[in-house]
């Protein structure tokens, strides 16, 4: 029987990436899990800022996505369907194809939450769409 080595990561070390629009972010974000050999599963951090552009609409990809809710208020809009308001340690999985968004439903502090794709090896992978106004 071979032995593996657990994998430990942390987010400080890893480079952050942002989406921003006409110059306004977003979201942060850090891949905290891909290309492992043990699993098909992408996995990281988002950081939604408090004073966050927030886009009239979300996006979607063909890949299902889980999020968890790790701390501050999501304000979550799925396809047309009335906003819902998560909080920490509430889950939300997403099928492929559902547009979606998590904006920050707190002025005083930032929301961040956990997002996992399985059946992807590489974040790359994630084909995503930007309807008009996302």
């Amino acid at each position: 029987m071979s032995v593996r080595n657990a994998l430990f990561v942390n987010p400080a070390n890893l480079p952050v990436e942002t989406r921003a629009i006409a110059g306004n972010t977003v979201v942060n974000w850090w891949t905290l899990l891909e290309n492992n050999d043990d699993a098909d599963v992408v996995m990281g951090i988002a950081e939604i800022p408090v004073d966050a552009h927030r886009p009239s609409r979300g996006h979607l990809h063909p890949q299902a996505e889980t999020y968890v809710i790790l701390s501050g208020v999501a304000e979550m809009h799925i396809n047309d369907e009335p906003p819902r308001v998560m909080h920490a340690n509430e889950v939300v999985h997403i099928p492929g194809g559902t547009e979606h968004i998590a904006l920050n439903g707190s002025s005083t502090e930032p929301l961040r939450l956990l997002y996992i794709f399985s059946g992807i090896r590489n974040f790359d992978q994630v084909e995503y769409e930007f309807p008009p106004g996302a």
